[in-house]
């Protein structure tokens, strides 16, 4: 027996079972004691892995991520694409994961207030989002298909970040057959955004409200 469940990955069945737990019953469990006590296992074995349930749910958000870096880095044809392409399959494939996981997604995210754009449990996902996107955009700048503008620039990811939640907000809102509404917002946010970052009429404006700065007194 006691082997059996050295060959249990602990980390892994914590991970499941709170999401289960979760989405059957509407809330956390109440402690993490009973929590332990339905998975049969003593609660110090929980404490080996997480110290609360709020970082089993930061995990679980970090897990989403990963599947959708694997299954880019899987595509053959993923490195040829263009840095809005490469944006694009992880909006797509991000959708496909949430898809997976629709009543824990929809039931987390119902508790997001529409001005947060840090919800605690994608703490972890959104660090490792930001170095992707940070590397995505210097391929971007590389290839002149998007321009480096001063302070402006380095907040590109933050955009991507804002697009992001709102993507998934529109998804757990979703009541269109097979997402279609979530398709087009995808499309629509992330052609805007990339428009906004490529050389044009954002140009024009700054240098004209720099050019009306320095020249107040007219």
């Amino acid at each position: 027996m006691n082997d059996e469940k050295e060959n249990i990955d602990w980390k892994e069945n914590f991970k499941n079972g709170f999401v289960l737990y979760l989405i059957r019953n509407g809330e956390r469990p109440v402690t993490v004691f009973k929590f332990c006590e339905e998975l049969g296992v003593e609660e110090s074995m929980f404490y080996k892995y997480y110290n609360s349930f709020r970082s089993v749910e930061k995990e679980v958000w970090l897990t989403f991520y990963k599947e959708v870096k694997q299954a880019l880095d899987g595509d053959s044809e993923y490195s040829s694409y263009s840095a809005h392409e490469k944006y694009l399959s992880f909006l797509y494939t991000l959708i496909e994961v949430y898809k997976q996981n629709r009543s824990y997604v929809v039931l987390r995210y119902a508790e997001v207030d529409r001005k947060s754009f840090r919800p605690w449990f994608m703490g972890s996902f959104r660090e490792e989002f930001a170095i992707w996107t940070k590397e995505i955009l210097d391929e971007g700048f590389a290839s002149n298909e998007i321009i480096s503008r001063p302070l402006i620039s380095s907040k590109y990811h933050e955009a991507l970040w804002v697009q992001l939640l709102y993507i998934t907000r529109v998804w757990t809102n979703d009541e269109s057959e097979d997402f279609q509404v979530t398709d087009a917002a995808i499309e629509k946010s992330s052609v805007l955004l990339f428009e906004l970052m490529k050389s044009g009429p954002v140009d024009l404006l700054i240098d004209f409200l720099k050019f009306a700065y320095q020249n107040k007194a007219y």
